[in-house]
Parts: C-alpha cells; sequence; structure tokens
C-alpha cells in the first residue's frame, strides 16, 4: 500500500469513529446498538449494489467530460483514476477529487489546466442533480433556503465560466476553453440528469437502509433527508460534509419519519456506511491498482485538438 493509501486510510478510521461518537452520544450507545441489532443485514448488499450504480453512472459522465477535452486515457486507467479520486470525498466540499487531475498529468501527461474543469463540471452537475432531485421529491417547501442557495451557487460557475471575465488571466490558458465546452446548455441540462439519476441511485441505497430498519419513512421523505442532508455537508466545507451532513439527516429522518433519536441516528450511520465510507473504500482499492498501473507503463502525451 502506498504512503498516501495509508494516510488516506488513517484519516478515514478517525473520521469514522469520529461520527460513530457523535451519533452514539447524541442517541445513547445502548438504544443505537439495539437499532443496529435490529437491521435486516442482508438487505445491506443491496445498499451497496445501489451505491456502486451510482457510481457507474458517474464513471459514464467523467468519461464523456474527458473525450470533450480531448483527454486520451485508456479505459482501464481512466476507471482506476476515477475510482482513486472517490478517497477524496472525505475533503472538503470534495475538492481533494482534484487528485483525479494529478494522476492523469503523471499517467497520461493530460495537463492539469485541461483536467481540472473536468472536476469542476462534475461538481456543477452534481449540485444541480441533487437540487432537481430534492425539489422532485418535495423539499422546495421545506428547506428552500438551502437549495435556492445550491442553485444561485451552480448559476454563478456557470455564468463566471461563460464571461469574459477569466480571459483577463492568461494563466488559465486552456482551462477557460475546457469549461466553456464542458458547461455548455445542452450538456448542463444532460449531465444535471444524469446526476440526479446516479444520485436518485444513493436515495434508493437509503431508502434500504431505512426499510431494513422498519421505519415509517417513505421513499419521497428518503429523498428529502439525503438529498437534503448531502447538500448542508457540501454547503459546510467540512471533509466529507462531516457532523453537518449526519445531524442534517438525523434530524429531517426523526422529523419526517416520526421516529426516535435512536432509530434516526442508525438510519443515518447505516446510509453514510452504505454511500459515504463505501465509496472511499472502493477509492482506497482504485487508488492502489492505479498505483500498479502508473508503475507499470511510461507516460504518455496527450494533445488538444
Amino acid at each position: 500500500m502506498t504512503a498516501t493509501a495509508v494516510r488516506t486510510l488513517v484519516l478515514v478510521v478517525v473520521l469514522a469513529v469520529a461520527v460513530v461518537l457523535g451519533l452514539g452520544l447524541y442517541a445513547n450507545f445502548d438504544q443505537l446498538g439495539d437499532e443496529l441489532a435490529s437491521f435486516r443485514w442482508e438487505l445491506f448488499p443491496l445498499a451497496l449494489a445501489f451505491t456502486a450504480l451510482n457510481y457507474v453512472l458517474r464513471f459514464g459522465r467523467w468519461q464523456l467530460y474527458l473525450d470533450r477535452v480531448d483527454a486520451q486515457v485508456p479505459w482501464g486507467g481512466s476507471l482506476a483514476i476515477f475510482a482513486a479520486g472517490l478517497t477524496m470525498t472525505i475533503t472538503p466540499g470534495k475538492l481533494g477529487e482534484l487528485l483525479k487531475c494529478a494522476l492523469l498529468h503523471r499517467s497520461y501527461g493530460v495537463p492539469v489546466r485541461r483536467s481540472a474543469p473536468v472536476v469542476l463540471a462534475e461538481r456543477v452537475t452534481d449540485a444541480s442533480g441533487v437540487v432537481v432531485l430534492a425539489l422532485v421529491g418535495g423539499a422546495g417547501t421545506r428547506s428552500w433556503p438551502l437549495l435556492v442557495a445550491a442553485f444561485v451557487g451552480v448559476i454563478g460557475v456557470v455564468a463566471v465560466v461563460r464571461s469574459p471575465l477569466l480571459e483577463r488571466f492568461a494563466f488559465f490558458g486552456e482551462a477557460t476553453e475546457a469549461s466553456r465546452a464542458l458547461l455548455t446548455t445542452p450538456l448542463l441540462v444532460g449531465m444535471t440528469l444524469l446526476s440526479a439519476v446516479s444520485w436518485f441511485c444513493e436515495c434508493l441505497a437509503a431508502y434500504v437502509c431505512v426499510r431494513g430498519l422498519s421505519l415509517d419513512l417513505s421513499l419521497a421523505d428518503t429523498v428529502v433527508a439525503f438529498s437534503l442532508g448531502s447538500l448542508a455537508g457540501a454547503a459546510s466545507f467540512l471533509p466529507g460534509g462531516l457532523g453537518v451532513a449526519e445531524a442534517s439527516m438525523t434530524g429531517l429522518i426523526r422529523v419526517l419519519g416520526d421516529t426516535s433519536r435512536a432509530a434516526a441516528a442508525a438510519a443515518t450511520l447505516l446510509i453514510r456506511l452504505a454511500t459515504l465510507w463505501f465509496a472511499v473504500a472502493l477509492g482506497l482499492i482504485g487508488l492502489a491498482v492505479e498505483g500498479r498501473i502508473a508503475r507499470a507503463q511510461p507516460v504518455r502525451r496527450s494533445s488538444m485538438r
């Protein structure tokens, strides 16, 4: 295991322990343990399968974006780099996923200024997709300020990229051109819809966790709790949204499902295990595989048409 993977693993363990302690103190450890013991664990693989499907769809988006900026990367290497980026899910705003840009440059000579807009476009369409999903789930009347803030943020990024403002800064170079290519209206709309579908897969994973605890929470309310909790966590800019995302999800599950503290905390813990922490585990595997691939091949240079 590489030094980077070891450091990431240590950080994951520390943060995971902090989350469990926080939820345990909130809900009472004994009651939380009883709720987790009552969970139908045979359903958990289904939750992981829905989460995995989310990443399959997002990998398709990643591939499409790479093609749009003419980054010629073999499918296997691209998948390993995409998966490695999942280790950075626990960084503030997922900005650590810029690691993918460094890996693309190291292994395939793709300039960072060309690949960085891909990560930007991923984050923009993630946010717009979650907003769409939350609105469809009926969150507009409950937490409209958060949805408005996320929507304004997306529009703001797109407006800045399309404006002449960035042309004044020569050091952005091809990054400006690539960003505009990735945030055209048709592509933005299409990838927003794809993101909404992919995030819905994670909502289904969350719903499996809810049903495994036999909580009285509908799929629509689960979508609201998960999407708003995710947005709140992202807006906090804390690593992985930790603390804020869990508190938001737990509170929403309590209110929407009329559940006890322990039941809501157990649902949140299982949801985060099936989504956030499962992603980090996949990322550690991807990071190890990518390292092996990189050591086995020479650097290739990519050109911009």
